[in-house]
């Protein structure tokens, strides 16, 4: 088979790791007030051994209270956490797996709330995102660290870890002396490539001392740190180089920015991989979107790397190792970069904790189960949007006949303009993997098929679900229906094509700064207005801010907090404060309001008990929202 090389074995010291595909650090945030692990983590880790993973690594575990980087952050830094860690490794290892424990220290980047002690740093410069007081640390308050290390090691072995991972990325305290845009020492700790190396070289020696030669040691560094004056990957390399002399058996190499974004490429961090594996010779992880496999795959032929991480690919598919080695690539739910839900936890959903837009199942596992349906039922699914899919695959796989009714000549419906904008292409990866899924579960989909109360009620059908989303909101506004007033849809679905044109388009979220960015793609000069003070408000923080970079870059202009009360045939009249303003000189118009919900055909059914509705058809909204609902329905039918 042509992906056999990610499932040779490799060792990693004396630890032999049956493929090449490990499962990287990432928060679950399944840990308790205490700082213990829950069953739930119990569940998350064991999932992903049953998937296929080679190895897994923890989430960070604090080494020491005054490191905490989180409220509820998993601990390692008391005995007390052995009995909940010991759990954690006896269920992966009767999933057949293996793990490392991650051994973390936030220095500077102390999370707010997380402990009364002070914060400490090589230096006692604070983080521009975290502005609290940093103590520097004197030179035997750095010999205890290193011994915190040491002994959280050894409870990471007493408590069954096949090895650990030291933490020296990300901008958390092992990274600060790495870098020497934080370390500014003048002792043996700072200065030097080799100096700001030293804590993470002597705690490699105390955990090889602690803990015996043949306990595995990882060291995750961050290579290319990718602001100005940090590590650059070639200061990077030669650290690695000095962690393999130290007794390090293997380098993990990420980026400075811990998480990123579709407007960061897939495989984006290779090359400064490449470099590390250039340098060293112990096997060499490495991380970056890497969530294609056949971009695993080329990394490894290439010899760009020895392992490759799936970060956030683990969380929306637990199971891609499996898949992978059975030649079920289309059945692959690839990671967007949408940060959606993977990111930011505290959401509508009930409970707390890592999950996923597309796969809202991760995070759930033993609360959500997909199980045979007790009466098998005949229901329909109006729309084949992701909502639509999403319930309707889950519901073929629980046994029922499922049919779904779909207007258009392609599933996807919003979701596949989504898809559109530059960056942004892994959404329509999503439908293509759900509709692999109905045809795997039987379900039938009817194209260019309008449902209606007739249609439906000849189906004879159990329930009706509808999904059939919603409508472009366009308001009452004086000069609105022009010919030159389109709509953002239009645009995105390349029903209207204009080029080198100077644009106006109205309305800030979401769809409308899309909209602007794939118009100055085609030469065009837009200005975007709306009564919004923030452009695209909803927006998940880190896409946000990559995507407003982007359209400074490109010349997007904005004009917010504006009520526009007239279109003309050049421009618009807008209102701010009372004060009425013109702006001419504009060739079209481009309305972006949002939608409306279209219940036309709910309020056919009236209260109607058979009928259900989810997504933009119950309320206009995200496709997260969506997905979830279709969920929890498909699962309760």
């Amino acid at each position: 088979m042509m992906y056999d090389k990610l499932f040779t074995p490799m060792k990693i010291g004396t630890l032999t790791v049956k493929n090449r595909l490990i499962m990287p650090a990432m928060n679950s945030h399944c840990a308790d007030g205490e700082h213990h692990f829950t069953e739930q983590a119990l569940n998350y880790y064991g999932e992903r051994v049953l998937g296929g993973f080679g190895l897994l690594i923890t989430e960070f575990l604090c080494i020491s209270e005054e490191g905490l980087a989180y409220p509820m952050q998993a601990g390692i830094y008391d005995d007390r956490f052995i009995p909940s860690l010991s759990r954690l490794t006896e269920r992966v290892h009767q999933n057949g797996g293996r793990i490392f424990a991650q051994l973390h220290h936030a220095g500077r980047m102390q999370g707010r709330g997380s402990t009364d002690l002070e914060a400490v740093g090589p230096s006692s410069i604070p983080d521009p995102a975290n502005m609290i007081p940093v103590h520097e640390l004197s030179g035997s308050e750095i010999q205890e660290i290193v011994r915190k290390f040491a002994a959280a090691a050894v409870r990471a072995k007493k408590s069954g870890f096949d090895g650990v991972e030291i933490h020296g990325a990300h901008g958390y305290l092992l990274a600060q002396f790495l870098s020497p845009g934080v370390n500014k020492r003048t002792d043996r700790y700072g200065g030097s490539i080799m100096n700001r190396a030293r804590i993470v070289c002597e705690i490699i020696r105390a955990v090889k001392t602690a803990c015996g030669k043949d306990f595995p040691v990882c060291v995750r560094t961050s290579g290319d740190e990718g602001y100005k004056g940090g590590n650059t990957i070639e200061m990077a390399a030669a650290q690695c180089l000095l962690f393999e002399e130290a007794g390090a058996d293997a380098v993990h190499v990420s980026h400075g920015i811990a998480i990123h974004s579709y407007f960061s490429e897939s495989g984006f961090n290779l090359k400064n991989v490449r470099r590390v594996k250039e340098t060293v010779s112990v096997p060499v992880i490495g991380v970056g979107r890497l969530n294609d496999p056949a971009l695993m795959l080329s990394a490894i032929e290439r010899g760009d790397l020895d392992f490759v991480a799936l970060g956030r690919e683990s969380v929306c598919d637990p199971h891609i190792p499996e898949k992978i080695r059975e030649g079920r690539l289309d059945e692959i739910l690839t990671c967007t970069g949408c940060m959606q839900r993977c990111l930011y936890t505290d959401s509508f959903e009930e409970g707390f904790g890592i999950s996923c837009m597309i796969n809202p199942f991760s995070g759930k596992e033993g609360i959500w189960e997909i199980l045979d349906a007790p009466v098998r039922k005949r229901i329909a699914v109006v729309g084949a949007g992701p909502a639509g899919l999403q319930a309707a695959w889950i519901l073929g796989k629980r046994g029922h006949d499922v049919t779904v009714y779909e207007k258009e000549e392609n599933a996807g419906g919003q979701y596949r303009i989504a898809a559109v904008p530059p960056m942004k292409q892994d959404l329509a990866k999503t439908i293509s993997t759900y509709l692999t899924f109905c045809h795997k579960y039987h379900v039938t989909i009817h194209y260019h098929t309008k449902a209606d109360k007739k249609l439906l009620d000849q189906g004879n059908f159990d329930e009706i679900i509808l999904a059939c989303g919603a409508s472009p909101l366009v308001p009452e506004i004086k000069g609105i229906n022009q010919k030159h007033v389109y709509l953002a849809k239009d645009i995105l679905s390349f029903h209207v094509l204009l080029q080198n044109q100077r644009i106006i388009v109205l309305g800030a979220g979401l769809v409308g700064v899309e909209t602007a960015e794939v118009l100055e793609g085609y030469g065009n000069s837009v200005t975007v207005v709306d009564m919004l003070e923030k452009a695209a408000p909803l927006a998940p923080a880190r896409p946000r801010e990559n995507l407003m970079g982007h359209l400074k870059e490109l010349g997007v202009q904005f004009d917010l907090g504006r009520r526009v009360t007239e279109i003309h045939e050049d421009g618009v009249s807008c209102e701010k404060a009372g004060e009425v303003k013109r702006l001419e000189g504009f060739d079209s118009i481009v309305l972006a309001f949002g939608s409306r919900s279209d219940r036309a055909l709910a309020e056919e059914y009236g209260d109607d008990p058979r009928v259900h509705l989810i997504g933009d058809a119950l309320e206009s909204g995200d496709a997260k929202r969506g997905i979830y609902e279709a969920t929890k329905l498909a699962l309760s039918l």
